[in-house]
């Protein structure tokens, strides 16, 4: 007869699990190499502690069934519970961010301010705005990837530029979809607003509908037009210079002047976000409005924006031959827009003293309200599934976006 296969010990099977844990608490930050292994790691343990909690619980439990326990079962019991502690930890974090979130809208929003960039005045706030909602649990232990619901219509590859691979779009509405040919005085929904995100990835990769999905989603069911966009990439961020940002003021002249074909009205606000390399290029559309040297082609363009939100986001200079241009601290903030700004602690690999930097940049010089949320433990890229942090922050997002609507 063969003989059973050897058991895996306890130990091993919590290992993954337990590194991930102690580098969510605790990232490695030099040198970067180490530290974007560490913050890749970590990722199972950051986004999805109750489901890595799970999964440590289901390899325990046949040990603790039994009997007589190995020397190596009591380790790994050991070390189960050790995981399990830590990843309260981040659990608490996470909701912590609900908190840190309404202060900072409360303090950002407070008061109100000057027309926006785009000519869209900031609604004054008389009252303290309301609590953000509570975390919907079934929703972030069963359905943590955002998947497209079915009170949303998608509407994928749509092109805004002269190259159909870089200069393409998914424009997200709600189920009704927009009216069409709305300029034309068709009788239907038109967009409250448009809400642009820009993707990251080191401006050399990435996609639309990567990331952000629960935020473009949900403010499509808002009645927002939600674009998820690319632009050209590049092998380093200093090559694809200043394209990124020319793409991006090209599709904001599209949805000026083509939007109202596709339900969304020409004086609709405008807002720009991103994450990490999109973030800089949100900031540096909503610092540079209307200057000819980033719309070559069509320099008389509107290309004003009614808020910008970034999130975890890189914000200095792109190389030494752009420093002078391609830093948004560089930009006169006299003329931003509303800025909304949300950084982890724990970001290794854009750390959080880059949008530190930035918010002091537009506070110094903006007439209009710069809203600051630091995220305590969050890493980079927290904006993939829904967890009780990441809907806190699409929950604010929208609080801020209906500020500008």
């Amino acid at each position: 007869m063969p003989r059973p296969s050897a058991r895996v010990p306890l130990p091993v099977l919590i290992a993954p699990a337990a590194v991930s844990a102690a580098l969510a608490l605790r990232p490695i930050r030099r040198p970067f190499a180490a530290a974007t292994a560490g913050w890749v790691w970590s990722l199972p343990a950051q986004e999805l502690p109750l489901h890595v909690g799970a999964v440590v619980g289901a390899a325990t439990a046949p040990v603790l069934a039994r009997r007589r326990r190995r020397a190596s079962d009591r380790v790994g019991v050991g070390m189960a519970a050790l995981t399990w502690a830590g990843l309260g930890v981040v659990v608490a974090r996470h909701l912590a961010a609900r908190a840190a979130l309404d202060r900072a809208l409360r303090e950002g929003l407070s008061d109100g301010g000057a027309g926006g960039a785009g000519g869209v005045t900031t609604r004054a706030t008389t009252t303290s705005p309301l609590p953000l909602p509570r975390t919907p649990w079934p929703v972030v232990l069963l359905r943590p990837w955002p998947l497209r619901p079915r009170e949303v219509r998608a509407r994928r590859g749509m092109i805004y530029g002269p190259d159909p691979t870089a200069n393409r779009f998914d424009l997200y509405t709600g189920a009704d979809g927009l009216v069409e040919e709305y300029s034309s005085g068709a009788t239907g929904r038109a967009a409250r607003g448009v809400l642009i995100h820009i993707h990251g990835g080191h401006f050399r990769a990435g996609g639309p509908s990567r990331e952000s999905r629960a935020m473009l989603f949900d403010h499509a069911r808002r009645g927002w037009a939600a674009i998820s966009t690319t632009y050209h990439l590049s092998s380093t961020p200093e090559s694809g210079f200043p394209q990124h940002l020319v793409d991006i003021k090209r599709l904001i002249h599209w949805v000026r002047t083509e939007g109202p074909s596709h339900g969304i009205p020409a004086g609709a606000p405008i807002v720009v976000a991103g994450s990490s390399a999109g973030a800089h290029i949100a900031m540096m559309a909503a610092l540079t409005a209307g200057d000819a040297r980033f719309q070559p082609g069509f320099t008389g363009a509107d290309t004003a924006i009614d808020g910008a939100v970034g999130l975890y986001g890189y914000y200095g200079r792109l190389g030494r031959e752009s420093k002078d241009i391609s830093d948004p601290v560089r930009h006169p903030a006299t003329s931003a827009p509303p800025v909304a700004i949300i950084h982890g602690t724990h970001d290794t690999y854009t750390p959080v003293k880059g949008s530190r930097r930035l918010v002091r940049h537009l506070r110094s010089g903006s007439p209009n309200p710069v809203v600051y949320a630091e995220l305590r433990g969050a890493q980079h890229g927290f904006d993939a599934v829904r967890s009780p942090r990441y809907l806190a922050v699409v929950e604010a997002v929208a609080r801020f976006t209906d500020h500008l609507a």
